[in-house]
């Protein structure tokens, strides 16, 4: 059974595909716009790559959040979680105040989700970092290996970067060149980070 945060980011995946399809829908059936370019659609497939990774930020601050309460309930805070909830603000007067609350943890809960509002988790070392505050080590590792795929880690890290060039530098290269966009890379990269989200679901949410 899969979690909140993994429904979530089937949803958005399943629009980045979307992307990808009437990008090679609108080449294969010579239908033209503008200048008759057909290297103008690789504007969809940029597209679809920002999506995918956006999805793949929002499913790991969302799952950190979603083990939130689950954790609590059954184990002592680790240092790294204390560290992250102080970060957000979260202090010993707030502690203290929970003791009078019908839904203590709801209010932790929202700290955590305040402190996570600007944490990015588009590299494997930061979603590391953060999941070890649940005692998970070298969570991306075990993941890619159960998704057998031997290079998945490197696919996730240039889609990461291809999303990097599109957002940051319009795909130019810095003698205003466009790169060239690859659909067969780019389908390739994305059914990866679909594995290696599913992986980690499995193993967080098992």
């Amino acid at each position: 059974m899969s979690s909140d945060a993994c429904d979530r980011f089937a949803a958005s995946i399943h629009r980045s595909w979307k992307m990808a399809n009437l990008r090679q829908g609108l080449i294969e059936h010579q239908i033209t716009i503008g200048d008759g370019n057909f290297s103008d659609y690789d504007d969809l497939g940029r597209a679809s790559i920002v999506l995918a990774v956006a999805a793949m930020d929002s499913y790991f601050t969302e799952a950190f959040i979603e083990k939130l309460v689950p954790y609590l309930m059954s184990n002592r805070p680790s240092k790294r979680l204390v560290e992250i909830l102080e970060g957000s603000g979260f202090g010993i007067a707030d502690a203290l105040q929970l003791l009078n609350q019908f839904n203590p943890l709801s209010r932790v809960k929202k700290s955590l989700e305040r402190a996570l509002e600007k944490y990015v988790t588009q590299s494997t070392d930061k979603i590391d970092y953060l999941f070890l505050a649940y005692g998970y080590k070298d969570l991306c590792v075990h993941a890619a290996n159960k998704t057998k795929r031997k290079r998945l880690l490197q696919d996730l890290r240039h889609l990461v970067e291809r999303r990097h060039q599109i957002v940051h530098d319009g795909d130019y290269y810095k003698n205003k060149k466009l790169r060239r966009f690859s659909q067969s890379s780019t389908t390739r990269e994305i059914q990866a980070l679909e594995a290696f989200v599913g992986a980690c679901d499995g193993i967080l949410f098992p």
